[in-house]
């Protein structure tokens, strides 16, 4: 509900959210833990997936944040989900504060079942309402998302997008260009192209990488050390990356660990996955303190351990004007990818019952609406998850 005493530019920012009406076809509650394997289904049936419910579970309740939060519309007659809204706990360190978000992965609707888009639409709102009551302060949604979900969520939900993440890409093989020109013989010739081909790939020096996918004191203690250098950053703690990144269902999953001068400086997590008939290594976070040598070092050692692994771009999405997208330009090998989209993460600050509406929380709230705040990576969404 609007609040008449809070400023006029946070108001325009929060939209007024009304539970639905349940009607002959369908209800609308809170989605349970018992609704797993409708919620499930839907996802299967809205994207033509075959996800196991085990996946689903270690998505959601599996999140050291907590328990997620999500709105399911039941058909009355078959307890079957005709549309559900569904998302992740999240924790934000927000200007040295610690606020609760939520973090919207899964929106659908059956495609086969009549007044579908009233059922979504009713799923939408009645999260909201939710969300402001139990979850505030943060609603984002990122993972590329598309013209009409940011044309409908503006028009239904108050979305915004608050920042973009251009994608940029190392080419790590010439194999897919030689084998579209000359065919199958292009794989032998890339063998002997591709050494010089990294040839001029830079490894600065006085770093030392381990390669491990655990996560314990020392990312701990960088994540403490580098959390206040970003007005706005998702939480990046052991206990999260090991639910991110170890325990992860999909794979293809590889971290390094920088030390300089036998401290940790830093580390990196790609995702190696298969596009078509190319394998791509993609980096999904990245947490060092801004230091260019260090963000190369991690890059560099990525990209031979991915092209060691066969993959043939290593690719990597940043937002303009920061110290990571200023390395990526320095390094000489990396080119804005024309393979893959920009990434826009839109949002919707909710205020919550628990949000006091004093000064510093305002000041909260305008942190968020402005982009140039966030620290966001892709692996900060559901990334292929």
């Amino acid at each position: 509900m609007t609040n008449q005493s809070r400023p006029k530019d946070l108001n325009e920012y929060i939209p007024v959210f009304h539970w639905p009406k349940d009607t002959s076809r369908f209800v609308f509650e809170r989605a349970t833990r018992a609704d797993g394997p409708a919620l499930n289904d839907l996802y299967n049936r809205a994207f033509g997936q075959r996800r196991p419910l085990s996946h689903f579970e270690w998505k959601y309740w599996a999140n050291p944040a907590g328990a997620p939060y999500g709105v399911i519309a039941k058909d009355r007659a078959t307890g079957a989900a005709l549309a559900a809204a569904f998302g992740q706990r999240r924790r934000v360190w927000i200007r040295g504060r610690e606020v609760p978000a939520n973090l919207m992965c899964e929106t659908s609707s059956d495609p086969t079942a009549r007044s579908g888009g009233v059922a979504f639409k009713g799923v939408m709102h009645a999260i909201g309402i939710g969300l402001n009551d139990e979850a505030g302060i943060l609603w984002s949604y990122g993972g590329q998302s598309s013209d009409e979900a940011i044309t409908v969520g503006s028009r239904w939900l108050g979305f915004r997008v608050a920042l973009t993440l251009e994608p940029w890409e190392c080419r790590l093989s010439l194999a897919p260009a030689l084998r579209a020109k000359i065919g199958g013989a292009g794989a032998a010739l890339a063998r002997i192209a591709d050494p010089i081909l990294r040839a001029p790939w830079r490894r600065p020096p006085g770093f030392e990488l381990e390669e491990t996918i655990d996560f314990g004191p020392e990312h701990d203690r960088l994540w403490e050390r580098f959390r206040d250098r970003h007005a706005l950053c998702f939480f990046r703690d052991s206990a999260t990356l090991r639910w991110r990144w170890r325990d992860c269902p999909v794979g293809g999953n590889r971290s390094l660990l920088a030390r300089r001068d036998g401290q940790p400086a830093g580390w990196v997590i790609w995702r190696e996955w298969q596009e078509g008939e190319n394998r791509i290594a993609t980096v999904l976070d990245l947490w060092t303190d801004g230091d260019q040598e260090t963000t190369l070092a991690l890059l560099d050692g990525a990209r031979r351990r991915a092209a060691a692994a066969g993959c043939v771009f290593l690719r990597f999405a940043v937002k303009p004007g920061t110290p990571e997208a200023a390395a990526v330009q320095a390094d000489g090998a990396w080119r804005p990818s024309r393979y893959e989209r920009p990434d826009r993460i839109i949002v919707t600050p909710m205020p919550g019952s628990k949000f006091d509406e004093t000064p510093e929380d305002y000041e909260v709230l305008r942190v968020v609406v402005n982009g140039a705040n966030w620290y966001y990576l892709q692996g900060d969404c559901d990334f292929l998850d």
